[in-house]
């Protein structure tokens, strides 16, 4: 059976548990990790290196599904986060934004997977 990358979301849930800007910074990368596996298997991206995240977000913010280019802008907004969790050691997160960024993951994927006519207000 295939992975799938959306387990990477629960394991981010695992680690809410821990208070360290470890835990924190871990949640955004793998919340990240698992929306955009996700994304880009069903897309069928299959293109390696840094360029292939720009590629997963480009795709869908050119789509004619406007939740589809939502999903799009907000997957680029958590990159940008998860290269800040990952590499900007100087910046803080709060510990209390653990729940936002899985949550984000997931409105995601729901955005993703929803079609323009069945979308509700939430």
């Amino acid at each position: 059976m295939p992975f799938d990358p959306r387990t990477f979301i629960d394991v981010s849930k695992d680690l809410k548990v821990g208070n360290t800007q470890a835990h924190v910074r871990s949640i955004i990368n793998r919340a990240y990790y698992g929306v955009f596996g996700y994304l880009r298997n069903d897309l069928g991206i299959y293109s390696e290196g840094v360029s292939v995240h720009k590629e997963v977000c480009d795709t869908l913010m050119r789509s004619i599904s406007v939740n589809k280019q939502i999903a799009g802008k907000r997957l680029e907004n958590l990159f940008v986060k998860r290269k800040e969790a990952d590499y900007k050691h100087s910046l803080t997160f709060p510990t209390t934004s653990k729940d936002h960024y899985i949550r984000e993951a997931e409105e995601i994927i729901r955005l993703y997977n929803t079609p323009d006519d069945e979308e509700e207000d939430y």
